[in-house]
C-alpha cells in the first residue's frame, strides 16, 4: 500500500502522521440535439499529508507520483515550520485494517453512444409534443483511496459511481423543458427507459399551466424536490455548525425538533448506492447513524475533530472534497426514512391540495434561520388525482417549521449523490398566486 510506504518514511519524524492518497478516473459522454456526440475524460492522483509535532499541525497536498516519494517526504517535513497549534485531536487513534477492491466496468464510445441514442429516442417517442432532446448524458467514475496513520490504521478501498440525465424540450403553443437525473454505483443499474419517460412527462405537463388561488394548502413535495431542499439545509446537522454557532439546533439534542413522522438516518449500506463504504475518509469504521428518530434529534454528524472538540461520539462522517483538503463532515447515505405502507397514490389520496414538483430560488434560502421564499411549480390535487398544472407560484415559509408540520411520507425514496428523500406531505402551507 503506497500510503503506508510514505507513512513509514515520516512516522519517526513526527508525533503523529496521517496519509491520504486518492486516484480517480471519470468518463462522461453527451449527445446534444440527438446528433452531436462528445466524450470527456479526467484522471487525477493526489496525496494529502497531515503531520503533528509538539501539538502543532501542518498539512501539505500535491499531485501524486510514486517517483516523487523523496520530494513528497521533504515537503511534508518542511511544512511543520508553518504549523498551527491544535485545538483538539484530529487523527483517529484507532488500529483499523480494512481493504475492499472492486471490478470497475469501463464503457467504450460505441456502447456509450448506443445508450445515449436509446435514451434520446425513448424520450422522443413518448409524446408528439416532444420537440427536441436538448441533451442526454451518462458518466462513470472510479476512485482508489488509501488512508494510513501512525496509530496503525491502514485502509484501502475502491468505489464506482454512475449517472445519467436527459433534458427535453416540449412544445404546444408554449415551450418548456423537462429534466431528470438518476445515479447508482453502476451504469447497468440505471433504468434509462424510466429516466427518459420521467423527463418527457415532466416537459409535456408544463405546457398547460393554469392559475392557482392564494391560500393555505396541504402540500406534497415530490421526492426529488424535497431531496434538494434537505440537501440545502444539511448544515444544521453538522458538528462544525455547532462549533461555529450557526445551527438553530445547537442546544436541541434529545429534544423533539420535527414531526414524529420524520426519522432521518445515514445508512452504512443501501442498495445500489455509490457510497456503500465501510469506513469514512479518516478510516473510521462506519455504522448506521440515527440523526433524527420520530422527530427527536439524536446526534449531529461528526468527524474526529468535531467529536473531540465537542466531547461527543464520533459518528464517522469524515469526508474530503479532494486529496488537497483536510477532512470535514459530510453525508454518505443520508435520507428520510420511508414509510413502507404508504405509496405515492395512497399519499395523494390523503391530501386535497398541491403537489410540488419543482422549486426555484433554493440557493437563496437562509441555511441558518431556515427561512425561504421559493418559486414553485406543480399540480393541484383532488380525490387522489393530479388535476391541473401551475407554475411560478410562491411558497414562503421556514424549513424547521415545515418539518414540524409533516403529516406523512411515502415509500419511494429518490437518491442523488449522498442524500435521499421520499415524497413528503406537509400541512398548512401558504402558496401564493401564480404569475404565469
Amino acid at each position: 500500500m503506497e500510503a503506508s510506504v510514505i507513512l513509514n518514511k515520516l512516522k519517526d519524524v513526527f508525533d503523529e502522521v496521517e496519509v491520504f492518497l486518492k486516484k480517480s478516473r471519470s468518463i462522461e459522454f453527451e449527445l446534444k440535439n440527438s446528433k452531436d456526440f462528445s466524450k470527456g475524460l479526467e484522471e487525477s492522483a493526489g496525496i494529502g499529508i497531515k503531520t503533528i509535532k509538539d501539538n502543532k499541525m501542518a498539512f501539505v497536498s500535491m499531485p501524486y507520483n510514486s517517483d516523487r516519494l523523496d520530494e513528497i517526504v521533504k515537503e511534508a517535513i518542511e511544512a511543520i515550520e508553518y504549523s498551527k497549534t491544535l485545538e483538539s485531536p484530529t487523527i483517529p487513534k484507532k488500529t483499523t485494517i480494512y481493504k475492499k477492491n472492486i471490478e470497475f466496468k469501463e464503457i467504450d464510445e460505441v456502447e456509450a453512444k448506443n445508450r445515449l441514442e436509446f435514451l434520446s429516442s425513448t424520450a422522443k417517442q413518448f409524446d408528439k409534443r416532444i420537440k427536441e432532446i436538448k441533451s442526454a448524458g451518462i458518466g462513470i467514475s472510479f476512485e482508489h483511496v488509501e488512508i494510513a496513520n501512525s496509530h496503525g490504521l491502514a485502509v484501502e478501498y475502491e468505489k464506482s459511481s454512475a449517472g445519467a440525465s436527459v433534458e427535453i424540450l416540449a412544445e404546444d403553443k408554449i415551450l418548456d423543458l423537462g429534466y431528470y437525473h438518476l445515479d447508482a454505483d453502476e451504469l447497468d443499474k440505471i433504468d434509462l427507459e424510466f429516466l427518459a419517460n420521467k423527463a418527457a412527462n415532466s416537459a409535456v405537463n408544463k405546457l398547460y399551466p393554469k392559475p392557482i388561488q392564494t391560500k393555505k394548502y396541504s402540500v406534497i413535495i415530490s421526492n426529488d424536490t424535497f431531496r434538494d431542499i434537505l440537501a440545502h439545509f444539511l448544515g444544521i446537522f453538522n458538528g462544525y455548525s455547532v462549533i461555529n454557532h450557526t445551527t438553530p439546533l445547537e442546544s436541541k439534542l434529545n429534544e423533539k425538533i420535527f414531526s414524529d413522522k420524520l426519522t432521518i438516518i445515514d445508512s452504512k449500506q443501501l442498495k445500489d448506492r455509490p457510497n456503500n463504504i465501510d469506513v469514512d475518509e479518516e478510516g473510521n469504521k462506519r455504522e448506521d447513524v440515527l440523526i433524527v428518530e420520530n422527530g427527536v434529534l439524536k446526534t449531529f454528524m461528526h468527524n474526529t475533530y468535531t467529536s473531540n472538540r465537542l466531547r461527543m461520539d464520533n459518528t464517522e462522517h469524515a469526508k474530503r472534497s479532494g486529496f488537497d483538503t483536510l477532512p470535514k463532515v459530510g453525508p454518505f447515505n443520508f435520507h428520510i426514512k420511508a414509510n413502507e405502507k404508504i405509496d405515492r397514490n395512497k399519499l395523494l389520496n390523503m391530501v386535497d391540495g398541491v403537489y410540488i414538483t419543482d422549486v426555484m430560488g433554493l440557493h437563496m434560502a437562509n441555511t441558518i434561520s431556515g427561512d425561504f421564499s421559493l418559486g414553485v411549480s406543480g399540480f393541484l390535487i383532488h380525490n387522489g388525482e393530479l388535476i391541473s398544472y401551475f407554475k411560478s407560484a410562491t411558497f414562503a415559509d421556514n424549513f424547521l417549521q415545515i418539518m414540524k408540520r409533516v403529516i406523512e411520507v411515502s415509500n419511494n425514496i429518490y437518491f442523488s449523490g449522498s442524500i435521499g428523500s421520499p415524497d413528503v406531505a406537509i400541512a398548512d402551507c401558504l402558496i401564493g398566486e401564480s404569475n404565469g
